[in-house]
């Protein structure tokens, strides 16, 4: 009886989820720390690209800058793909279909040509799923992924340049749950 309880509560113990013991990122400053309420429930690596247009600058005077147009991003569980973001500030899985949505709150520079550090409001599209119930959402350890800073000229115009990114994110939802 006793090797079946072992058995059984070894089996339990393999089952349980990756994330239930996650804590949050190190080294991450205060301004971007989600409330105390929260804990930390999927951490996922993102790589890909943003996507920029050479657009007339805004205010009409003749210069001519690159223009954010959308992700194009895989996100990671470890190596298996789990998520798409195609839409800023959007996350949805490819597995459920579910999706969060990110509000910006605060942001960090994070040198050289590496997007912020970030920290989003997170509003979740349903009640089932990967993104379900998340309420916070971190951006960190940005490598790559701002515009470029020249190439876009009038004799430009309408160019599309895509620069690589990465990026961990971490998925809050309220504590206890």
């Amino acid at each position: 009886m006793a090797k079946v309880l072992v058995a059984s509560a070894i089996a339990l113990l393999l089952a349980l989820p990756a994330t239930a013991a996650l804590g949050p990122p190190a080294g991450v400053a205060a301004t971007l720390q989600p409330s105390t309420t929260e804990q930390p429930m999927l951490a996922l690596s993102e790589s890909g690209v943003n996507i920029f247009e050479c657009k007339p600058r805004l205010g009409g005077n003749g210069d001519y800058a690159w223009s954010f147009v959308a992700p194009d991003a895989t996100l990671y569980d470890g190596s298996r793909s789990v998520a798409r973001q195609t839409s800023p500030n959007l996350w949805e899985s490819t597995d459920d279909r579910s999706s969060v949505a990110g509000f910006p709150r605060a942001a960090q520079n994070a040198g050289g040509d590496n997007l912020p550090w970030a920290l989003y409001l997170g509003r979740s599209a349903g009640v089932d799923g990967m993104f379900a119930g998340v309420t916070s959402i971190q951006r960190v350890n940005t490598r790559g992924g701002v515009a470029p800073a020249s190439g876009c000229t009038e004799d430009h115009a309408g160019a599309e340049q895509r620069v690589a990114f990465s990026a961990d994110y971490y998925f809050y939802r309220p504590s206890g749950r």
